[in-house]
C-alpha cells in the first residue's frame, strides 16, 4: 500500500526542481518537468506560495523558492551539531592548506555541502553551500559512498550516471572500482571530474559506531593542489581522523 499523499509528493517534487534548475520558472516549464497539467501545477504553486515556500516575481510572473525554505534550512543547520562541531577543524585545515575546506553530509542517496570556509587566495574555487549532488559526483560524496554496502551503492548507481565534464566517470563499474580504491587508501583524490581545472581531496568522517555519513574535503586549482598533493592528503586525512576521534570513533 502506498502511504504517500500524492499532493504532498508532487509539492516536494516541485520544490526539488529548483535545486538544479534556473532560479525562476513559469507554470509551463514546471508542468513540462513534472509531467503534470498546468492546472495541477498552478494549484500546487498557490498552496506553496500561501505559506512562503514559493514566491512569484510580479514583473515576469515566474516563480522561485520562498524565504520559508531559508528559515527551515537555517533551523536544520542550527540543530545539526556536526556543522558547529566541525567548524574549528575546517578553519585549521584552511590555515594549513590555504585552500577551500568543506563539510559534506549524506542525505539519503545524495550529498550536501553544509559548511565551508573559503581559500584566502584571490584566485580560488567556490562551492555553492547547501547544494545537493549525487553520491558519486564529488570527491567528498564518493568518500562517503565508498563506505556504504554494495546494495546501497547499486541503488545509487541504478538510475544512471550524470556527467559534468569530458573527464567525468561514465560507467558504474568504473565508479565501483574507484570506491574500492578509496576504501583501501582512506581518502579520495580527483581532478577535473566535477569541474575542469579543479582538484579535490576528501576523507570520510566516522561516527562512534563506525558508520560514515559525512566527509571533509579540500578543493583548489589543479596547479596549486598538484605541487602539494602528498602534504594536502596527509592534512585532510588527519583532520578527518581528528573529527572522527572526537565523535567517539575508535579504529
Amino acid at each position: 500500500m502506498d502511504n504517500h499523499l500524492s499532493s504532498v509528493k508532487n509539492g516536494s517534487r516541485l520544490l526539488k526542481l529548483f535545486l538544479d534548475a534556473p532560479k525562476e520558472m513559469g507554470v509551463s516549464e514546471l508542468s513540462r518537468r513534472l509531467q503534470l497539467s498546468k492546472g495541477a501545477v498552478h494549484k500546487l504553486l498557490m498552496t506553496l506560495e500561501s505559506d512562503g515556500f514559493i514566491k512569484q516575481n510580479p514583473v515576469n510572473k515566474q516563480y522561485s523558492l520562498g524565504y520559508t525554505l531559508l528559515e527551515l534550512g537555517n533551523k536544520v543547520l542550527k540543530n545539526h551539531n556536526l556543522v558547529e562541531f566541525a567548524k574549528p577543524f575546517l578553519s585549521s585545515l584552511v590555515e594549513k592548506t590555504q585552500e577551500l575546506a568543506c563539510l559534506c553530509v549524506r542525505d539519503m542517496y545524495d550529498a550536501i555541502y553544509v559548511d565551508k570556509i573559503d581559500s584566502p587566495h584571490p584566485i580560488r574555487f567556490n562551492v555553492e553551500i547547501y547544494r545537493r549532488f549525487p553520491l558519486y559526483a564529488t570527491s567528498a560524496a564518493r568518500a562517503i559512498l565508498a563506505f556504504r554496502d554494495d546494495a546501497f551503492i547499486d541503488t545509487v548507481l541504478s538510475e544512471g550516471i550524470r556527467t559534468f565534464t569530458p573527464h567525468s566517470i561514465r560507467e558504474p563499474e568504473e565508479i565501483k572500482q574507484r570506491l574500492k580504491l578509496i576504501r583501501s587508501n582512506g581518502y579520495e583524490f580527483s581532478s577535473n571530474l566535477r569541474n575542469v581545472g579543479v582538484s579535490g581531496i576528501a576523507a570520510p568522517i566516522y561516527d562512534a559506531d563506525g558508520s560514515v555519513n559525512a566527509a571533509i574535503s579540500m578543493i583548489g586549482p589543479n596547479d596549486r593542489v598538484s605541487v602539494s598533493r602528498d602534504k594536502f592528503v596527509e592534512q585532510v586525512t588527519a583532520t578527518a581522523k581528528q573529527i572522527s576521534a572526537e565523535l567517539g570513533y575508535r579504529e
